[in-house]
């Protein structure tokens, strides 16, 4: 019994290990309506850019999206798992906004703590065809990429941790998507996952043939 508890232990305490990063990929998978299928519609790289801010590059798929390739990002919602004080962002390109609470653009239920707006795409007052974005995200307390693994719960997805809302989709460029996701697993967390669970077994059938 103390060798399964030690397994157990060693198993969760190199998962925890393993989550902890500074820097991580978010795919986009998930398309809010649950009408499209799950597959990599985007991604959102964060760093810790050592001084206590985050870095984000947000870019969308064209090469498999079938949002069409006029799709423009619009809108980035996103999760923080404590009470910041001093939230903004800031690129030295572009004058995008950060909102508190965000009111999420087709968002099939769901909702997050904050939302980045980075104007109307083409459109009056927009910033062009936004399919790349970076910004940098600053508060009176250090951030870490580990403080935006907080779930939204959409109605018709998995939990998500963050989402972009594209405009310009489809074959006409009228429409909009909202798409969300989660954290890539590092090959490293799921190799020791799956060890740990062979190493388990293996003890579970070594005590079940005495």
């Amino acid at each position: 019994m103390k060798k399964l508890f030690l397994l157990v232990f060693l198993c969760s305490a190199f998962l925890l290990i393993g989550t902890t990063a500074s820097a991580d990929t978010f795919n986009l998978i998930y398309e809010f309506d649950g009408v499209l299928p799950p597959l990599v519609y985007g991604t959102v790289d964060v760093t810790e850019d050592g001084g206590g801010d985050l870095d984000f590059a947000i870019s969308y798929n064209t090469s498999t999206s079938p949002l069409g390739p006029t799709a423009d990002i619009h809108e980035y919602y996103f999760n923080l798992t404590n009470s910041f004080t001093g939230l903004s962002i800031y690129d030295t390109n572009h004058p995008y906004t950060l909102s508190d609470p965000a009111s999420v653009a087709g968002g099939g239920g769901g909702a997050f703590d904050y939302e980045v707006n980075f104007g109307n795409g083409a459109g009056p007052s927009g910033n062009g065809m936004l399919q790349n974005a970076t910004f940098t995200l600053s508060a009176d307390q250090p951030l870490l990429v580990d403080n935006l693994l907080e779930y939204s719960y959409p109605n018709k997805t998995p939990p998500v941790n963050m989402a972009v809302h594209f405009q310009g989709t489809g074959p006409d460029g009228e429409g909009s998507e909202t798409v969300g996701g989660n954290p890539v697993p590092e090959p490293t967390t799921l190799l020791l996952l799956g060890a740990g669970l062979v190493g388990l077994a293996g003890f579970g059938r070594k005590k079940f043939k005495k």
